[in-house]
């Protein structure tokens, strides 16, 4: 086996972790909506999470904006983000995968991983600073994770094009950034939080855009995974020769 595909088949705990990170977020605040204890920005009075009324953040702050404590939801929030947040750190050097293919678009390949790793460090910034205590640091990291996220996407986009990447995994990640795109937008341009349409049309985009992004990270993992079958097959076969 050479070096180079040792090192590939390294890449695949890697990834691995990424679609742990994924799964677990999903499943960890859905958790945290159903023992969140209730209180919306327009409704203090509400006895639950309202979807299309809380932010996902709402989940991390100490105490909900009725006031009433939100430990258990608080927790849980920190770690499914924080763990994304890991686990894109981790799995920064993925791109290598996709890059021995043709050997190409090594600058992107890089860049990308500079960018995970960024977006990576503004997700556990973000579940490490609750809204409610610490906002201005909360948003901006919220703004920097997104934004590297849409530049590592874009650079990862290029390595997948110029390495003939699986068309379903690079037209997956080429749909994905559009929507990180116009949701990024929004972030800084969109309607403020001052009127309860404005809060909702937030919210909404926060939620479509959370949940593309964890998939979308979750499925390119298991792109990496698959690709690193194929090329584990292919060594055997050599070998059986």
């Amino acid at each position: 086996m050479s070096s180079t595909e040792s090192g590939i088949r390294g890449q695949a705990w890697r990834a691995s972790l990424l679609i742990y990170g994924s799964v677990q977020f999903l499943l960890l605040t859905a958790i945290a909506m159903l023992v969140y204890p209730g209180g919306a920005v327009y409704e203090l009075v509400a006895s639950r999470y309202l979807f299309f009324r809380n932010f996902f953040s709402d989940l991390g702050a100490t105490s909900t904006p009725s006031g009433r404590p939100n430990l258990a939801s608080h927790i849980l929030f920190l770690i499914a983000l924080g763990t994304v947040g890991i686990a894109l750190i981790l799995a920064s050097s993925n791109w290598r995968v996709i890059a021995a293919r043709r050997r190409t678009a090594q600058a992107a390949g890089w860049a990308s991983q500079a960018f995970e790793v960024i977006a990576g460090l503004g997700f556990i910034g973000i579940a490490v600073t609750p809204w409610n205590l610490v906002l201005d640091a909360h948003n901006g990291f919220v703004r920097a994770a997104f934004g590297f996220l849409l530049a590592y996407g874009l650079s990862l986009l290029i390595v997948q094009l110029r390495n003939s990447w699986p068309p379903a995994y690079t037209g997956t990640n080429a749909v994905y950034l559009l929507l990180l795109l116009a949701y990024v937008g929004i972030l800084f341009f969109g309607p403020g939080l001052n009127t309860p349409n404005g809060l909702e049309f937030q919210v909404a985009a926060q939620k479509i855009i959370v949940y593309a992004s964890v998939v979308n990270l979750g499925l390119q993992a298991v792109s990496i995974n698959r690709e690193i079958r194929r090329l584990s097959r292919q060594t055997d076969n050599r070998l059986a020769a």
